[in-house]
C-alpha cells in the first residue's frame, strides 16, 4: 500500500474508518497554547488533555507515539510521523501521557476560481481503537474551527470517503475541480488534477461563501 504517489493518499477519517505565543490578528490574540482542554471521562479514570503543538516542538518520544499511532490506525502508513510532509501543528489527545488521538493541521493560502482564501487544512485525523465512540474526534475537530474562528481563517477544508463525522460537524462536500501537487517519498512528481475528487469537504468559518471555480491548493493534497 502507498507506493502509489497520490492515489492511495489515506484520507481524513477516525481511526481506521476511511497538533505559546499570541499572534495578533484584528485586535484579538490567537493563543498556541500547549493544553487546550480537559475532559474527564464518566467512569471516573484519568482524564483526557487536548494539546496544540507546534510540529517543530514535537520531541522524539511524542513523534514516535505518532508514527505509532497513525500506522495503527491507516495499515501500511509509512514509517514516519507525516504521509507526505510534517503539518504546521497537530492537536494530541493525551491520557495519563499516552496518545490516544491525534489530528494535522496545515495553514494554507489557495485559490479557488479567482478568489484566494485563507485555510486550515486537516490531514490523519485518527483515534486509537479502545478510545473511539467517545467524541475525541469531535472535539478536536470542534477545537480547530474555534482557533479557525478566532484566527479569521476563511475555511476549514478536508479530503474524506466517510463524511458522515464530518457532516456532523458542519462540513459540507464540494465538488469543484481540484489541482495538487504530486509528491511521493519526498519527491515532487508533477502536478495531478481531477474534475472532482469526491472527497473534498469544505466548513466555512466565516462569512465567505465557497467560491465557485477550480481549487488549487497551491501544495500537496492534504
Amino acid at each position: 500500500m502507498f507506493s502509489s504517489p497520490e492515489s492511495e493518499r489515506p484520507l481524513a477519517a477516525v481511526g481506521a474508518l476511511s497538533r505559546s505565543r499570541g499572534v495578533e490578528h484584528r485586535g484579538q490574540t490567537c493563543l498556541a497554547g500547549r493544553v487546550q482542554g480537559v475532559e474527564q471521562k464518566r467512569d471516573g479514570s484519568d482524564a483526557t488533555a487536548i494539546l496544540r503543538v507546534a510540529e517543530a516542538e514535537i520531541g522524539r518520544d511524542l513523534r514516535q507515539q505518532v508514527q505509532a499511532l497513525l500506522q495503527a490506525c491507516f495499515p501500511g502508513y509509512p514509517s514516519r510521523s507525516y504521509f507526505k510532509l510534517p503539518p504546521h501543528f497537530r492537536y494530541l489527545a493525551m491520557t495519563s501521557g499516552v496518545l490516544v488521538a491525534q489530528m494535522g493541521v496545515e495553514l494554507r493560502v489557495i485559490r479557488v476560481g479567482s478568489t484566494v482564501v485563507r485555510t486550515f487544512g486537516v490531514v490523519d485525523l485518527c483515534v486509537r481503537t479502545s478510545e473511539r465512540s467517545h467524541g475525541l474526534a469531535g472535539r478536536l475537530l470542534a477545537e480547530v474551527t474555534e482557533l479557525a474562528r478566532s484566527c479569521g481563517v476563511d475555511f476549514v477544508i478536508l479530503f474524506a470517503d466517510d463524511g458522515r463525522l464530518y457532516t456532523r460537524g458542519g462540513w459540507a462536500r464540494a465538488a469543484n475541480p481540484c489541482s495538487w501537487v504530486k509528491i511521493h517519498d519526498h519527491t515532487t512528481l508533477g502536478l495531478a488534477t481531477a474534475e472532482d475528487t469526491g472527497s473534498l469537504m469544505v466548513k466555512r468559518i466565516g462569512q465567505q461563501a465557497w467560491p465557485i471555480g477550480e481549487v488549487d491548493l497551491l501544495g500537496h493534497l492534504f
